[in-house]
């Protein structure tokens, strides 16, 4: 990762006061927790987790989630943001664990930058405020003004809190298979345009047929779902980043009707692009 490639947005220290959750989240930044004493638990696609005190958390961007907080509840995060989608590509063809342990060291790092970014904060202590906080515009401002070795250092931090789940990593099928790479790099480079099945089919002489089953095997997706799923996380990327309209979000990935595409965000994420956009930046 080259450090241009990516805003930290938050970086902080928090705990709950009363019983406090959230839900419906889908955001375009990557979330990572350390833990340093209460319970909650992480409501994911595939189940719940119980958060233990003297874990790390990882969520990656655009992962659906939802959680609930005992009171007492405290912990340390850091949110980042990917503006081009690099990270995408990494979560595609490796696994990664949802909790991996820690140590002191880790608390003493998040202590340590938390007192040299103070401005990465969220405005209060109390979880329950998280809600009500500045635009992450300003946040990602912020940090586009800081000198190049203010983001050298934070690029480092993020590389060091990551480099504890890629040890626990395992490559995903996909990466077994040449053809699957080659095509999910074609469609981050041509996010823009319009893809078919056909089209990727034939860039690595398949059958339609068979392409859709190596992607079964190798993403436990069909190729159609995952375009899909990439030119709405993309259209996510866009709503946080920049301040083009809906329309222009919508021929940015390759859709120029806007009713169709409205109607495929929300069918994908819940909320309309506009109410998203709302929820994340108000």
């Amino acid at each position: 990762m080259n450090y241009s490639d990516f805003i930290v947005l938050n970086l902080g220290h928090a705990r709950t006061v009363h019983s406090w959750g959230n839900r419906d989240i889908s955001s375009p930044f990557m979330r990572i927790y350390y833990v340093k004493k209460g319970h909650a638990r992480l409501h994911l696609p595939d189940g719940v987790v119980q958060v233990e005190e003297g874990n790390m958390y990882l969520l990656p961007s655009y992962l659906p989630h939802a959680y609930d907080c005992d009171p007492g509840f405290e912990f340390y995060y850091l949110f980042v943001f990917f503006q081009q989608g690099e990270q995408t590509g990494l979560f595609d063809t490796y696994k990664f664990p949802t909790s991996v342990k820690a140590n002191h060291a880790t608390q003493l790092l998040f202590e340590n930058y938390c007192t040299l970014y103070p401005q990465l904060n969220l405005p209060s202590l109390s979880a329950e405020d998280f809600d009500h906080h500045p635009s992450y515009h300003d946040y990602a401002n912020a940090y586009r003004q800081m000198p190049d070795y203010e983001q050298l250092q934070l690029h480092g931090l993020v590389e060091i809190l990551l480099s504890y789940f890629v040890k626990h990593s395992q490559p995903r099928l996909v990466i077994k298979d040449e053809r699957l790479v080659k095509l999910i790099e074609y469609i981050s480079v041509h996010i823009s345009d319009p893809i078919t099945v056909s089209q990727l089919a034939e860039r690595v002489c398949l059958t339609e047929s068979h392409l859709v089953k190596a992607f079964r095997k190798g993403l436990n997706i069909t190729p159609l779902q995952f375009i899909i799923r990439k030119k709405v996380q993309h259209a996510q990327t866009l709503l946080l980043g920049t301040q083009m309209t809906v329309n222009e979000i919508g021929k940015a990935i390759g859709i120029n009707d806007a009713s169709y595409f409205i109607r495929m965000f929300k069918k994908n994420i819940g909320f309309t692009p506009q109410e998203y956009r709302e929820r994340l930046i108000g």
